[in-house]
């Protein structure tokens, strides 16, 4: 199996994998999705709070902020206290929180948690824990889909013109590694529909356009190597049982 980036952005990246099948890539996506284990905060005690929100609204807010932490740094035993005391006017952000350790904190500082008016205060310690997003989505540390890479033979160039397609670029596209783009696989296959014989789609059995993104608890590497991790350790499980 070989695997070829072709795009990456600030949180998410896109590859061709060349040599694998569906069973391999769902395996990959279904990990990354609900197995990587993230740092999340789970518990909340209000010392004092007078602001627009309740207890629980704010404490549900506290626990979908991504938290970044270096990944093989901590463990299902590991808990990282934040605390938060802060008086109004402001509006309180993920910044606001102060970690008990420094190489914890939150992915995004601008995080919104709540405006405070005059007299408000917010007053609370904050305890995250480690698990994954099969106990919650506030685990999740990212998301990943893939597809098939598609080519075309253009039969009827009039039909596809007449959807918007541009046939230079669909030319370079079938030329590419990566096949068709989304939008003109999305373009072809309403040719498709309205006239089978205007265009002849190809599908590479096993080649796939794979795309990863985090929510920030970890970068692309970091979370294909997580995923990766988990994958072995569950084929090892499996193969120390076997008698």
């Amino acid at each position: 199996m070989k695997a070829e980036l072709v795009e990456k952005g600030e949180d998410n990246a896109t590859f061709v994998v060349k040599g694998a099948n569906t069973g391999l890539l769902n395996a990959f996506r279904r990990t990354l999705i609900s197995e990587v284990p993230t740092l999340a905060i789970h518990e909340v005690y209000f010392y004092e709070n007078n602001s627009p929100l309740w207890d629980e609204f704010i404490a549900h807010r506290l626990g979908l902020i991504p938290l970044k932490a270096d990944y093989g740094t901590y463990d299902q035993n590991t808990v990282v206290s934040f605390s938060l005391d802060v008086t109004g006017p402001k509006i309180v952000y993920s910044s606001d929180l102060v970690p008990s350790d420094p190489s914890v904190a939150p992915a995004d500082d601008k995080i919104i948690i709540v405006k405070l008016m005059e007299g408000q205060r917010l007053r609370l310690e904050a305890k995250a824990r480690m698990g994954t997003a099969k106990e919650h989505a506030k685990w999740q540390a990212g998301l990943a889909s893939y597809r098939h890479v598609y080519r075309a033979e253009i039969k009827k160039p009039e039909a596809v013109k007449a959807e918007g397609g541009d046939l230079e670029e669909i030319e370079k596209e079938n030329k590419s590694s990566a096949g068709l783009s989304d939008r003109n696989l999305n373009l072809l296959k309403d040719v498709w529909e309205n006239d089978p014989e205007a265009v002849d789609l190809k599908r590479n059995e096993d080649q796939f356009i794979l795309y990863v993104e985090t929510y920030g608890n970890m970068d692309v590497p970091t979370i294909i190597k997580a995923t990766c991790d988990v994958l072995e350790k569950k084929i090892n499980d499996f193969l120390e049982a076997i008698p």
